[in-house]
């Protein structure tokens, strides 16, 4: 049996007026009783669940100041099933097995959709339900292959015949399914990802300058995190666990702070301009963090309001980086105002508080054309032997916001000592776009090498056993196998190999079932596609030679069958971490 439990009580049409009117409630404890105004009581309740105000959290905080939007994109990021909706709702999906975002999940089968075909992309109401919600590939796990199902939609468009792994009518339980799902849908449409016409759901397709949209998109079809929870808990303290996952995860936007000079920072005794990189899944970020809280011991940094972060992607421009003039509409007149972006925020930031260090975080430096992007503040990244920037520029656009901000430095542009530069790069990922020779120069690079990361006892971190046939295989032992097959055997360089927490299992709490369905979902594609696609020899082979197709070599594997090489599992069996 599949149970859901959702709402039919958002009231999408209202729901940027209601958010910010709750969330004022929420802040200042003047919520209603259900004596005093059911309606508004049980209104408020519901949409403080969703959309994450009764935390009185950065949701809250952000709703009450009218950026109702970056709360509803983090719910439509976020919200997931099991849920603490409700105790029996919560056990009911863990019994099940249920491990789903659904909205993210719609827009990000659309977007493949649309990747996939130059026909019309669509999703009905029920495929949404058939497809996402009773089926057991996307409902069951965590790691979907989306391209299977949209061929699974396409064939039932053709036969009317559901597949077999679609939970049939009679193992479902969901009360009100129909209404829930258009409210479901009718936040989604809200954010103007999708546009509903005729029973049909369409991706709505960005316009070639909309920056902010694409980067909001981007946001969502990227995202695939899970809230980690202990089903032992109580309602209370998994409703905590819930809400701090959700808040995690949003814009913290324009929240307005306060103390700001009473957060405790640690001076570091000089400037940091790095790039740490190396294999995917080699912990680069966390290295990130780690520098981070040796600054700052006594805040998570996702609160920290002098850690300023973006991830760079194909379209990212300086725009994006520096900030743009942008409309406004202010009492009913157009006008046009400097939006800022994150280096001029992080920027004014270090003015500001000189006493503090500020940190720039920029993820996957390589997706983008950096050069581009970093633009005329390239200039300043030479720093003198004090830290600061030893050129100047003249750049009227962050001069601007430094102005309105009423920071003071004159009409150059520098960066000081306190204002530091942090990028990641994937070496996988090395000829999306080569960084140039010139602006490594100005950082230092950082390698983040493969080798296993352990814990204080010195045990190892994020482990995992599992069998094929009558052989076992523990995960860091096994990637380590892989990584000397590829560059000793196979002869490949570096950039094919794979780090310790390119699964990351401790996201997987629902059983060992889950952790090898990751593997299976997520390892072999790359190892077949990225790394046995690369070899331009057939004399060494990650996989046993006999599989000619991904799609036999996936099947064997989900039947626990050995699919490895004698020569991978000579090589693991040398392993003795």
């Amino acid at each position: 049996m599949i149970h859901y439990l959702y709402t039919h009580d958002m009231r999408a049409s209202s729901l940027e007026e209601k958010a910010k009117s709750f969330a004022k409630m929420f802040l200042t404890d003047t919520v209603p009783t259900a004596s005093e105004n059911k309606s508004v009581s049980n209104n408020a309740n519901t949409i403080g669940f969703y959309l994450n105000l009764i935390n009185k959290g950065n949701s809250a905080k952000l709703a009450a100041q009218g950026d109702v939007r970056s709360v509803v994109l983090n719910f439509i990021k976020t919200f997931q099933f099991p849920n603490p909706r409700t105790k029996e709702s919560f056990d009911n999906a863990v019994n099940d097995g249920i491990q789903l975002a659904p909205m993210r999940e719609i827009i990000k089968i659309l977007f493949i959709f649309y990747q996939m075909t130059s026909s019309e992309v669509y999703l009905t109401k029920e495929e949404i339900i058939n497809f996402i919600f009773y089926n057991k590939d996307i409902a069951l796990v965590k790691d979907v292959d989306r391209v299977k199902l949209i061929k699974e939609i396409e064939a039932y468009r053709t036969t009317s015949v559901l597949p077999s792994n679609i939970i049939p009518i009679e193992e479902r339980n969901w009360r009100h399914q129909d209404r829930q799902i258009t409210e479901l849908l009718n936040v989604i449409e809200w954010s103007k990802f999708i546009e509903i016409k005729s029973n049909k759901v369409y991706l709505t397709i960005p316009q070639k300058d909309d920056d902010k949209y694409k980067a909001e998109l981007l946001d969502i079809i990227m995202f695939d995190e899970f809230w980690e929870f202990d089903e032992s808990d109580n309602l209370s303290t998994l409703r905590t666990s819930y809400f701090n996952y959700c808040d995690e995860h949003i814009s913290l936007g324009s929240i307005e702070f306060e103390n700001y000079n009473e957060i405790q920072c640690i001076r570091l005794d000089r400037n940091i301009q790095s790039i740490y990189f190396g294999a995917p899944g080699t912990g680069k970020s966390h290295g990130v963090d780690e520098i981070i809280k040796d600054c700052y011991p006594n805040i998570e940094i996702k609160d920290n309001p002098f850690v300023f972060k973006t991830t760079i992607y194909s379209d990212y421009s300086y725009y994006n980086f520096i900030g743009n003039i942008m409309p406004t509409s202010k009492n009913d007149e157009i006008g046009y105002d400097f939006k800022a972006g994150v280096f001029s925020q992080a920027l004014a930031r270090a003015f500001e508080y000189k006493d503090k260090e500020v940190f720039l975080i920029v993820e996957e430096m390589s997706r983008g054309n950096i050069a581009s992007i970093f633009g005329d503040v390239f200039q300043l990244l030479d720093r003198d032997e004090n830290g600061n920037s030893e050129y100047s520029i003249n750049n009227d656009l962050i001069s601007k916001h430094l102005q309105d901000k009423e920071i003071n430095i004159g009409n150059k542009i520098y960066l000081p000592r306190n204002f530091h530069i942090i990028g990641t790069v994937n070496t996988s990922d090395q000829n999306v776009n080569v960084i140039d020779t010139a602006f490594k120069r100005r950082f230092e690079f950082i390698y983040v090498d493969v080798s296993p990361v352990r814990n204080a006892d010195k045990t190892l971190k994020n482990t995992y056993t599992f069998k094929l046939d009558d052989k076992e295989f523990e995960w860091n032992n096994l990637y380590m196998a892989l990584n000397e097959l590829i560059t000793t055997k196979m002869e490949l360089s570096e950039d094919k190999q794979i780090g310790q927490f390119f699964i990351k299992f401790n996201n997987y709490k629902n059983g060992d079932e889950q952790k090898f369905n990751a593997i299976q979902n997520k390892l072999l594609h790359y190892l077949w596609e990225d790394v046995q696609g690369a070899s331009i020899t057939d004399e060494y082979s990650i996989f046993d030679k006999s599989y000619k197709t991904f799609s036999s070599l996936y099947k064997d594997f989900g039947d626990k069958k050995n699919v490895f090489s004698e020569e991978l599992i000579t090589l693991y069996k040398k392993q003795s971490l």
